[in-house]
């Protein structure tokens, strides 16, 4: 039986030794947030968990008290300090694994999740289908902050009511993910992407300044299906252009985990039937992936060897994001009918002094994608197709889309 409870007594309900989910990306309730922040002693002993995403979730739940610590599959700006101080328990894993090891490992005493208010004795998980569809069976109790301002998509996934515990009904302002300026070098990027996707293609594409780099050159093409974990802003402009294909045989051209952008970006999902909010455990299963002809993987790295590895996480030997979904979509698109992976980045740091291809990595330094995951590197400088390359060749095709000021180097570094 589902129980009203107010703001302040949520807090009670932690108690020291437990594990507490947190709904993560546009899921995560701002208003649970800010009761944390106003109760650290709840916080005391408890281990947080939760899939928080560099750029858009912005709380440090390890930080919330000092005995307090957290599970992270992603290292974030917000949790940096955290884990340096040994507080937050870092993960490194395919974000596929990630449902399975929350249900199996993680004995949830209490998830705090968000979701729209209930129609036909259901509540709508709204703009985050990602992990909480997954994870409300296995916690022992749930506590759903139901907010009137999230959206309820037509073909979302929604919890019974009886499968809460606790609800706190209160309108608050949802997490809000702006994209910023797009630099000239990121437009002449994308531009390279888009000669390598044609009319009909399934395009998959990671969150950030790239995605709007990617399908802003899109806006001619027809026919095109998205699939993917996140969508953002740029969304709605392809959408209108017509680029997309038909909603046919009940499928939609759209499928993605979770909308984070602008309140506009949220009135566009909330009753646009092409589009399907899918958990992780469908967008990102290797098999569904591998089913869709045409699948082209986009996603982007920190930096690429001339052995054709990508590094998509750590700096200078320190850990700074995590892979994510990458290896998963560069894995289904290599076994879908037609696919492509392709790995993108920016070919020299921003003041022009490293360059982002390197002989190789330096010590310390992981491999996020090997080179047998990845068909072709793009920079502004050009499209590098490394399928069916000798380890030279792909070595020479990715120095001609290096910075020019370091391609002398590069090439000498061949021997």
């Amino acid at each position: 039986m589902t129980n009203s409870i107010a703001l302040a007594d949520v807090a009670a309900l932690l108690k020291p030794g437990m594990t507490v989910f947190v709904a993560g990306t546009g899921g995560e309730s701002l208003l649970f947030v800010e009761m944390l922040k106003e109760h650290p002693e709840a916080c005391a002993g408890v281990r947080f968990a939760g899939v928080l995403i560099p750029g858009v979730n912005h709380t440090d739940y390890a930080g919330l008290h000092e005995t307090a610590r957290s599970t992270a599959f992603f290292i974030t700006p917000a949790n940096r300090g955290s884990h340096a101080a040994g507080k937050v328990d870092f993960l490194p894993m395919h974000y596929s694994a990630v449902t399975p090891y929350l249900r199996e490992h993680m004995n949830i005493d209490l998830a705090l999740i968000q979701v729209a208010p209930a129609r036909n004795g259901a509540h709508s998980v709204g703009i985050a289908a990602d992990f909480v569809p997954s994870i409300v069976d296995v916690a022992k109790t749930v506590v759903a902050h139901v907010n009137p301002a999230m959206p309820a998509p037509p073909d979302c996934p929604a919890l019974p009511a009886s499968g809460i515990d606790y609800v706190v009904e209160a309108e608050h302002a949802l997490l809000e993910y702006d994209l910023g300026k797009i630099p000239s070098k990121l437009n002449d990027l994308g531009n390279n992407i888009a000669s390598l996707i044609g009319d009909g293609d399934c395009i998959e594409v990671g969150l950030g300044k790239i995605q709007a780099a990617v399908l802003g050159p899109l806006h001619d093409r027809k026919n095109l299906r998205l699939h993917a974990g996140m969508i953002s802003d740029p969304i709605m402009d392809l959408y209108a252009a017509g680029a997309f294909a038909s909603r046919t045989n009940g499928r939609a051209p759209i499928t993605t985990g979770v909308a984070v952008g602008s309140p506009e970006l949220y009135a566009f999902v909330d009753e646009n039937p092409d589009i399907a909010f899918r958990p992780v455990t469908h967008t990102h299963d290797i098999g569904v992936l591998g089913a869709i002809d045409n699948f082209v993987a986009i996603n982007s790295a920190i930096e690429v060897d001339l052995l054709g590895q990508g590094n998509a996480e750590m700096i200078a030997g320190k850990q700074v994001s995590a892979g994510g979904g990458l290896v998963d979509f560069m894995r289904g698109a290599r076994r879908s009918t037609g696919g492509r992976a392709v790995l993108a980045l920016i070919s020299a740091t921003s003041d022009g002094k490293t360059s982002r291809i390197v002989p190789a990595f330096a010590p310390g330094t992981v491999v996020t994608c090997g080179r047998t995951d990845i068909d072709f590197v793009v920079t502004e400088n050009g499209v590098a197709d490394l399928r069916n390359t000798t380890p030279h060749a792909r070595a020479e095709a990715l120095i001609e889309i290096a910075a020019p000021q370091f391609r002398e180097e590069l090439a000498r570094s061949l021997g």
